[in-house]
């Protein structure tokens, strides 16, 4: 591993930022660190730039420990929300400015200059000034910024929160085609679901200071380990329940009179109070029969929501107690607001957490 935090704690006085993460990243991984506002990301992000020392552990880079080196010394180049360019200065003189505070001569920074402009697609923007540019090629300005010094690694702390969706998603694969050409980790620290599984390796979900899970992507979305992961990534309907009966097979769960047996997470006890997820893709819908299915819910279509290609059925389930949302490709069979139908899923499609431990 190239990158390892050791034991990282960061304390405020009272409040721990950060409790006693350990991370190991390769060499060229695209890492990001994902989780709500306040879950101590960011802190983490800045204890590896140098910027924050952590109150306990260690950081380590290509084998060497680095936790009391400044940021200069650590080899490290960091990308911000705020593009943070100098407006008086040109595309060019902005990408020169870290050159230029390294001594290099003018034939390096040239060099380098040249380098950073044509990875980044800046050809023939080199004389313009930031005002001139759009938003996405300002952002490939802070990119170059931090590039231009051949850093060990990039860190980027939400880069694209400031850009509208299209160009976003469009910034999306330019940031992964960069970091695959330079082979070099990234970590990427964001709150958005959907920056973190289109561009990482791996993520580590974070929430109250502690790393919930640090996997590939289809695992941390496809196989949640907590029910904190279950409801902060992708999008799930969830229920309160008791579990009526286990066997090898899996478990049978009691939901306000409604019986769902689940085939994933049985490791419970009859009796145990539980929380299921189900994501919302996961749920299929059916015109109502008189032909008994398993995991089956009689709803009625509250109000559809049409997203691109893809239909969002808020269903009422009285049977439930609670509001279902199936998502659902619009191609398939079209159903309309106020219609009674069926919802269901396979047995292996919820996520089962003890309830004592979803709070």
């Amino acid at each position: 591993m190239y990158i390892s935090l050791e034991g990282i704690s960061k304390r405020y006085a009272a409040v721990t930022a950060v409790d006693e993460v350990d991370i190991a990243i390769g060499k060229t991984e695209f890492v990001s660190l994902l989780g709500p506002s306040g879950s101590g990301k960011t802190t983490l992000l800045r204890i590896i730039a140098g910027l924050e020392r952590p109150t306990t552990g260690r950081v380590l880079i290509d084998g060497v420990d680095v936790t009391d080196l400044p940021p200069h010394k650590r080899g490290i180049a960091m990308v911000f929300q705020e593009f943070l360019l100098f407006p008086h200065r040109t595309v060019r003189e902005n990408l020169a400015f870290p050159l230029r505070m390294q001594q290099l001569s003018k034939e390096e920074i040239a060099s380098r200059v040249a380098w950073a402009a044509g990875i980044l697609s800046l050809e023939g923007l080199e004389d313009r000034y930031p005002n001139q540019l759009s938003g996405g090629q300002q952002q490939r300005v802070a990119l170059g910024r931090g590039l231009v010094a051949h850093p060990k690694v990039l860190l980027l702390d939400e880069p694209l929160a400031n850009l509208d969706r299209e160009l976003r998603q469009e910034m999306e694969v330019e940031i992964r085609r960069y970091q695959m050409q330079l082979g070099i980790p990234f970590i990427y620290v964001t709150h958005n679901q959907e920056e973190a599984m289109s561009m990482s390796d791996r993520i580590a979900v974070v929430s109250k200071g502690r790393i919930e899970d640090f996997a590939e992507r289809s695992e941390v979305y496809d196989h949640p380990k907590t029910a904190f992961i279950a409801q902060f990534v992708g999008r799930s309907s969830h229920f309160n329940g008791t579990v009526s009966a286990v066997s090898s097979e899996g478990a049978s769960v009691d939901i306000s009179g409604v019986k769902l047996h689940v085939s994933r997470n049985a490791n419970l006890k009859a009796g145990q109070r539980v929380v299921v997820f189900v994501k919302n893709e996961k749920v299929q819908l059916e015109a109502r029969t008189d032909t008994a299915r398993a995991n089956s819910i009689d709803c009625r279509i509250k109000d559809i929501i049409l997203r691109g290609a893809y239909a969002e059925y808020i269903l009422d389930a009285p049977a439930l107690g609670a509001e279902l949302v199936a998502t659902r490709p619009r191609s398939e069979t079209v159903f309309t607001a106020g219609q009674e139908v069926r919802a269901f899923w396979s047995g292996d499609a919820p996520d089962i957490f003890p309830a004592d431990k979803a709070a």
